[in-house]
Formats: structure tokens, C-alpha cells, sequence
């Protein structure tokens, strides 16, 4: 399968809302949001997104089939780090490598601006967290009970951190 990586633009928040709201309908337990928080989110506040973060779409042809995005801290205490977030390919690309062509570009990004990525990932999304480990995320916490699902299911989420500068 061919696919091309590349940051998205504001020209992209529609196609780039659609995905994220796909995500998080298709897989309910791999996200802290719901897609109603998304669909709440304004048109503007995406293109917003796409100006201040590096967020980088996947296509395969006209369709976005894989997102991810990296939002650098501004303080002048946390400049130092970024948060890695919303990684999500279509199940139908799955296994492709499309996944790894996002993070890749994702982490060379990182080492230009910063020293530290994190990120969260659901404790029992075994998939995702052994994909964030071959990057060489490391875990260094659990946030438990996370996410309510509901009356009294929860989800704990793994806090993951990667030093792209030492």
C-alpha cells in the first residue's frame, strides 16, 4: 500500500476532525474522549489546532487514513517538553507501516524542539503500548481510574515519556 506522510494544514480540519471523531466512535476504550467532546469542538478551533501544534496526517491517496500530533510546551519552565497525542490509523491500514511514518516524523520534529515527549496511553491497549516501547517510550506512572466508561467501569492510563535530547 502506498501512503504519504505529511503536516496538516488548516485547508485539512475537516478531514482531520472527521478522523478523530472516527477514532474515537470505532475505538471507545483507546481514548480519554468521547466523540461527542470532539464533535463539540469548532472549525475553528481545529484549524487553531493545526496552526500551533505539528500534527501529521497520513493519505493514501485523497483519504486521511492515519493522524498524530505534538504539542510543544510554551512556559518558560516546560519549554523543554512536548505531548504526543491522538495516534490513529484506520484499521484497514493497520500493519502497513503508516503508524511508524507518523511517529517518525513525529520524533524528528520533537528532536528539533525539545528534550522530552510524553504521552498517555490506555494501561490495557497492549497494542499501542508495545508500539510506544519500540520507539523507546518508557512508562513512569499510572493514572488510575482515568477514564469513566461508565457506572463504575474505568480505564487506568499509562503516563509514557521518550528523551529525545540527553
Amino acid at each position: 500500500m502506498r501512503f504519504e506522510c505529511r503536516r496538516l494544514g488548516v485547508a485539512d480540519a475537516n478531514a482531520y476532525q472527521s478522523l478523530r471523531i472516527e477514532g474515537f466512535h470505532l475505538e471507545p476504550r483507546a481514548f480519554r474522549y468521547a466523540p461527542e467532546d470532539e464533535s463539540g469542538v469548532t472549525l475553528a478551533a481545529v484549524e487553531m489546532r493545526l496552526r500551533r501544534d505539528h500534527v501529521v496526517g497520513a493519505s493514501a491517496g485523497d483519504e486521511l487514513i492515519g493522524i498524530g500530533g505534538l504539542a510543544c510546551e510554551t512556559g518558560v519552565k516546560t519549554g523543554h517538553k512536548a505531548l504526543l497525542y491522538g495516534m490513529y490509523v484506520r484499521r484497514a491500514h493497520r500493519g502497513a507501516g503508516v503508524a511508524d511514518a507518523i511517529m517518525r516524523e513525529l520524533v524528528d520534529v520533537a528532536r528539533s524542539r525539545v528534550e522530552i515527549v510524553t504521552l498517555t496511553v490506555v494501561s490495557q491497549n497492549d497494542r499501542a503500548r508495545r508500539f510506544y516501547e519500540r520507539w523507546g517510550f518508557r512508562a513512569y506512572g499510572v493514572e488510575e481510574r482515568a477514564i469513566k466508561l461508565a457506572e463504575d467501569a474505568y480505564l487506568d492510563e499509562t503516563l509514557m515519556a521518550l528523551r529525545v535530547k540527553f
